[in-house]
């Protein structure tokens, strides 16, 4: 059975937590989750015992005692199962950015008002902070490409990428 150990003191070892659990039978593994970045403990962590009855056994006796000063959060660890709207996270070394910042979103709507939202939804057409028409700065698709600065701010100035975002504007 896999068991959720929770408020955790970041002082607390692996070693101690497998200690802990075996008290009450054998213990397959000990994990104390750590963050990536910062290499601390996040304050949670995983037992496993192969014995159910004396997993439950463990459970109860200890949620709410207290190691290092805090009580611990001891209880069946559940299983995350993914619905059809999770996706795992992916990183794409470079490319359009609007492809994976909020791919999430719906086209169009966000920021712009009319053409596209806040990232655009990809290669759609449209997007950025003022694709399409209206949104902020954004001019009508068929004045994209001209180049130049000959506009303000408000009439969208003359990105040759399309966005409206030209630095002195800002």
């Amino acid at each position: 059975m896999d068991i959720f150990v929770g408020s955790l003191s970041f002082k607390l070892k692996e070693s101690e937590l497998r200690e802990a659990f075996e008290k009450f039978g054998e213990v397959s593994s000990a994990k104390i989750i750590i963050d990536k970045i910062t290499r601390q403990s996040k304050g949670f962590g995983f037992v496993e015992m192969p014995d159910e009855e004396q997993a439950k056994l463990a459970i109860s006796e200890l949620n709410g005692v207290e190691m290092y000063g805090r009580p611990l959060v001891v209880n069946e660890s559940q299983k995350k199962e993914r619905t059809s709207g999770d996706q795992p996270r992916t990183s794409s070394g470079g490319g359009d950015r609007s492809s994976s910042f909020g791919r999430n979103k719906p086209a169009g709507g966000g920021y712009s008002g009319g053409g596209g939202g806040y990232s655009g939804g990809g290669n759609s057409g449209g997007g950025g902070y003022g694709g399409g028409s209206g949104g902020y700065g954004g001019k009508p698709k068929s004045d994209y490409g001209r180049g130049g600065r000959d506009g303000d701010y408000k009439k969208g100035g003359g990105s040759k990428r399309g966005d409206s975002r030209d630095r002195d504007d800002w």
